[in-house]
């Protein structure tokens, strides 16, 4: 829908008025503090036109407005500005992803708590899906008679284990072969692609003195492909922060809702690959977030769209300010991860 200048303008005060006092805003406050060149009585009118439209609601009656699900996401499309942080902070962002260059997880945990820190909302980090990794090695490691460790190292550095119960004929020996003829076929492919093709028709082959063993290591790897990516979150306790959330039973529905992988999945599955991407308030599909907005961006390790990190905070946060701290960081670990 169009609106017209004044009405941007407007609109734009409100959003802005909303998210720095966290209270209902009146045309009076906009008068004042906003240099529009119009009369209360005339911004009354254009908040009464905005609020007909779907892009304000009014909490209570004589109450000031706020904006909308609908009137954040014009927001967010057509009048945000996106800040970049300062270079200083850039380049301290940078040294401190790159003092823990030694491994990827740290690399991530480190993004996750800088994220936290200078957004103040509650910074989510996804590791690379499953079936979206590509795979390096295969390790099936003998614990004890009848029990294993499977190991599967991707190309992007994680690693994935699970615990496995052994046939009884799987001596190490026959562990460490199975281990090196599974890495020499499926490494540099993703499991993805893989699943369906000849390849385990050739394994089975190959591989066919212990057939009952690389069952078991297929259904490991079918397992892991269906299986949740990864998440850490850092600053849990900045939800608890905002005046939105000074219930405690609303906070509560929150991290309860983002202890279950489902929900993290479909919040923070790599997609669009590129650019920062915002779901606000009931764009979310699970009710108990509805107060929430994500933004959110895709990392990418050798130019491979790899993982995606953000944040969550209320629906009322300094969009222009978060959008640019989540691009910034985003560019800095996919440079820091790809040199790796």
């Amino acid at each position: 829908m169009h609106l017209d200048e004044r009405k941007r303008k407007v609109m734009r005060a409100i959003v802005e008025a909303y998210v720095l006092n966290a209270q209902p805003v009146g045309s009076r406050t906009i008068a004042r503090d906003y240099d529009l060149g119009v009369s209360p009585a005339t911004i009354r009118n254009e908040m009464s036109d905005l609020e007909g439209m779907g892009y304000l609601e009014q909490p209570y009656t004589s109450a000031g407005r706020v904006p909308s699900d609908l009137g954040y996401r014009f927001y967010v499309d057509q009048l945000v500005l996106v800040s970049s942080p300062a270079r200083e902070q850039l380049d301290q962002i940078r040294r401190l992803l790159e003092r823990r260059v030694s491994a990827v997880e740290a690399v991530l945990q480190t993004a996750g708590r800088i994220l936290a820190e200078v957004t103040d909302c509650l910074a989510v980090v996804a590791a690379p899906y499953p079936e979206e990794s590509t795979l390096n090695a295969v390790e099936i490691i003998p614990l004890r008679p009848g029990r294993a460790m499977f190991l599967v190292i991707t190309e992007e550095g994680f690693v994935h284990n699970q615990i496995l119960d052994l046939p009884s004929e799987a001596g190490v020996e026959t562990l460490r072969h199975v281990s090196q003829v599974l890495t020499r076929f499926l490494q540099g492919h993703r499991l993805e692609d893989m699943m369906e093709g000849l390849v385990w028709r050739d394994l089975r082959s190959e591989l066919n003195y212990c057939r009952r063993l690389l069952d078991v290591a297929v259904e490991a790897l079918a397992d892991r492909d269906k299986s949740q990516a990864d998440f850490h979150l850092e600053g849990a306790v900045n939800i608890m922060k905002q005046p939105e959330f000074q219930d405690v039973r609303r906070a509560q529905k929150v991290l309860t809702a983002l202890g279950q992988h489902s929900v993290m999945r479909d919040m923070f599955r790599p997609f669009p690959a590129e650019g920062v991407f915002a779901l606000i308030g009931r764009e979310n599909v699970y009710e108990d977030i509805w107060d929430c907005s994500v933004i959110s961006a895709v990392y990418h390790i050798d130019g491979r769209p790899s993982g995606r990190l953000g944040v969550l905070g209320p629906r009322r946060m300094n969009y222009g300010k978060i959008m640019g701290v989540v691009e910034a960081i985003t560019e800095a670990v996919s440079d820091v991860l790809s040199r790796l």
